[in-house]
């Protein structure tokens, strides 16, 4: 359901404090998936609960998985690969990473199964799983191309299979890595562009047979996955509105911890510190096989960088909250190879673009590329039209606070898709956000 009010962001004064973020959307999905593959019982702590989540979760009790929730943590009684035949569409809502991990895992379980979604996930290209899937003898019908997705019984006969990745897609790389539990043999996954690696991690974590190596990712089956407690760590793409907004908003100080630092999802702090900024990361450690830490902010006087196509694997989800910071640094920002944004939960490279010239600043767009001049001092007083994108929603109301206006986004409901309590955590620091 749909909220009946929306957020609106002012002009804020130094933003102060020490906190936590939400729980890691992307390792929360896939240790509900791994847990429920489990044979026993795992424990789940700091379970993000967003919608994407959730829904997740729905889904995997719709498969005749036990889950409890606990006082402390989630308790998910995994059925060692055998799932139940589902009696009703399995519906995912935006969750892109839970359809696509699911459809791996799922196609080569021996059962018949429908995946839906919302119309923002729908929307979404699904062949790029579907095709190497197929190479595996798994059935999958498909509405050319986007869900919903039909997986129909292939006699337990999936074939492992070598596969090279043509881009730096996690979501593939863990849909095949998924699909193979269910075949006899060795599956290799070469990667050429490496992408995050949450499911390599988790799957050695619990015992599985894999071996990863530099561009090249092997798993022997069958496994049976050994059941452990999970941790799961703070995300770092939460966090990425905070840290920018703490160097762009004048005399802020903020310490984030328990923060996810997988190397694969850091990107932005490289592109953030070539801008100058003050960020300090300390007391890391291992939590589940994945670097953790905590991450100290400082306002900054940032400045313009350029910066090829080549770390956007390690920084997707990032982009537009970078497009903000490099709003408000001195000189011109340029980001290249940016053709994934376009098939995120809206096409960010388009809808960043008409945010940002709405808000003032002065930008160019080319087919996968963004520039952006950045340095004013912006008067907004705008609008946001934010197409169902949590992300777009966030950066914005981030700008707003940075600005000497106030920015407005047309609906906050979808926000709970990753991080909940967005307008609290805010405040908690001395951002002035409001409901409208």
């Amino acid at each position: 359901m749909k909220h009946s009010f929306t957020l609106k962001s002012y002009k804020s004064k130094c933003l102060e404090g020490n906190l936590t973020v939400p729980a890691d959307k992307s390792i929360s999905i896939r240790a509900l998936i791994l847990a429920s593959y489990c044979v026993g019982s795992c424990k789940i702590f700091n379970l993000l609960e967003s919608d994407d989540v959730l829904n997740t979760l729905k889904v995997i009790k719709k498969l005749g998985v036990k889950i409890e929730k606990k006082k402390k943590y989630y308790l998910i009684h995994g059925n060692g690969g055998y799932y139940e035949e589902p009696q009703s569409e399995l519906y995912f809502g935006n969750s892109g990473t839970g359809v696509r991990l699911l459809t791996g895992l799922l196609s080569s379980n021996n059962l018949n199964a429908t995946l839906t979604g919302d119309s923002s996930l729908s929307s979404r290209p699904m062949l790029r799983i579907i095709k190497p899937l197929k190479k595996m003898n798994l059935i999958l019908e498909h509405n050319n191309g986007f869900l919903p997705i039909k997986i129909k019984k292939n006699n337990n006969y999936t074939l492992p299979c070598n596969y090279k990745l043509t881009s730096g897609s996690a979501q593939v790389k863990s849909a095949i890595l998924l699909a193979s539990l269910g075949a006899a043999g060795k599956t290799t996954i070469l990667e050429k562009i490496g992408s995050r690696d949450h499911t390599e991690i988790m799957l050695k974590y619990l015992g599985a047979k894999i071996n990863i190596n530099s561009e090249k990712i092997s798993l022997e089956s069958p496994n049976f996955l050994k059941p452990k407690d999970i941790h799961i760590p703070g995300d770092f793409s939460s966090a990425s509105f905070l840290i920018v907004a703490g160097l762009i908003i004048f005399q802020s100080k903020i310490i984030i911890k328990d923060v996810g630092l997988n190397y694969f999802r850091i990107g932005l702090i490289d592109v953030l510190i070539k801008m100058d900024a003050k960020i300090k990361i300390t007391n890391k450690r291992k939590l589940n096989g994945e670097d953790v830490g905590d991450i100290e902010v400082l306002s900054s006087k940032l400045k313009g960088v350029n910066f090829t196509g080549k770390i956007s694997p390690r920084m997707i989800d990032e982009y537009p909250i970078v497009f903000v910071a490099a709003s408000f640094a001195s000189g011109t920002s340029n980001f290249k190879g940016l053709g994934e944004l376009k098939v995120k939960e809206s096409n960010r490279l388009k809808v960043m673009y008409e945010t940002l010239k709405s808000l003032g600043v002065k930008i160019k767009m080319g087919d996968n590329h963004i520039e952006i001049e950045g340095g004013k001092n912006y008067n907004c007083d705008a609008k946001i039209k934010t197409f169902d994108d949590h992300r777009i929603a966030m950066s914005s109301l981030v700008f707003g606070m940075a600005s000497n206006g106030s920015v407005e986004i047309d609906d906050m409901s979808m926000i709970n898709t990753s991080f909940p309590n967005f307008k609290e955590t805010f405040e908690e620091l001395g951002a002035k956000i409001k409901f409208i």
